[in-house]
């Protein structure tokens, strides 16, 4: 049996990965890395050394379809958005499942889950088959289809459990834990972020955008450069006040460019609100600066 835990470099996966070794040994764990080509050097680095202090074998997967963000935003003509999260179909959940079938023994994959994160988390169970999606329908009444007769074939020989050990806990029990088994979190927390998946994300908020703008402008110049490659933006229309926004979709809609959010975010923290929603930057939210 295989133990593969899905690691993202951020601290619930890594709490997962602390807790799998310890519960099933090393000899039978996994660290699976989906590498979407759109996150921070620092989170490379932490996954690739907090592996090599457990004694872990990194397994770093990438989509066969596409060459990371970029080229998937590039094909499909736009960025992902919090409507259709394409990146993480095709970044993370094909090259998993690609990445499962081809195992010839039963596996267990532990991912970083905690209810707590989202309403849509809190309705998701701690333990259940990897592939239930290919057996049990979804609010439009569909079953997952991508290599659905792989999948089926696959499971009339082997068995896939999916366990999420974290689930019930806070995110202060996740950071703890972590500290308190002889490791420390992705060093992107230190500096106030609380998501460091992709860098940006499509799901940042206004807090860690500021953020990257300040300490990590050659990753926004990308981003910005991007934009003006693919003719689109990387923001939701509704990321900024209509007041802040400068320029117009061909039907003249007003859009939300990475400009205008550098320019808003800039403004709204020289008054002294922009991290209501955040901690400053000077600080930990999870206490990592004491």
């Amino acid at each position: 049996m295989k133990v593969l835990i899905s690691y993202s470099g951020g601290k619930d996966s890594q709490a997962c990965l602390i807790w799998a070794v310890k519960e099933y040994g090393v000899e039978n764990c996994e660290a699976v890395f989906c590498d979407t080509g759109w996150e921070n050097p620092a989170t490379y680095e932490h996954i690739e050394t907090t592996c090599k202090e457990l004694g872990v074998p990194l397994v770093i997967l990438k989509s066969k379809k596409y060459d990371g963000f970029i080229a998937l935003a590039r094909k499909k003509k736009r960025f992902p958005s919090t409507n259709a999260r394409f990146c993480t179909s095709e970044l993370k959940v094909i090259p998993s499942i690609d990445y499962v079938l081809s195992h010839t023994e039963n596996v267990i994959v532990v991912e970083g889950i905690r209810k707590s994160e989202s309403f849509s988390r809190s309705l998701m169970q701690p333990a259940c088959t990897y592939f239930k999606s290919y057996f049990e329908t979804n609010a439009k009444g569909k079953t997952q289809s991508y290599r659905k007769k792989d999948v089926l074939a696959w499971c009339e020989k082997y068995n896939a459990d999916r366990i999420r050990p974290i689930f019930d806990w806070e995110a202060q029990q996740v950071i703890d834990y972590i500290r308190d088994n002889g490791q420390q979190p992705n060093p992107l927390y230190y500096q106030g972020f609380t998501r460091v998946g992709c860098f940006p994300c499509i799901m940042s908020r206004h807090g860690g955008v500021k953020r990257i703008i300040d300490n990590f402008p050659q990753q926004w110049a990308e981003l910005k450069k991007y934009e003006k490659e693919l003719g689109t933006t990387f923001f939701p229309p509704d990321y900024i006040p209509a007041y802040a926004k400068t320029q117009r979709a061909p039907g003249g809609k007003p859009i939300c460019t990475a400009e205008d959010v550098e320019r808003y975010l800039k403004a709204r923290n020289a008054t002294g609100d922009i991290f209501e929603e955040d901690t400053p930057s000077c600080m930990s939210a999870y206490h990592l600066c004491e």
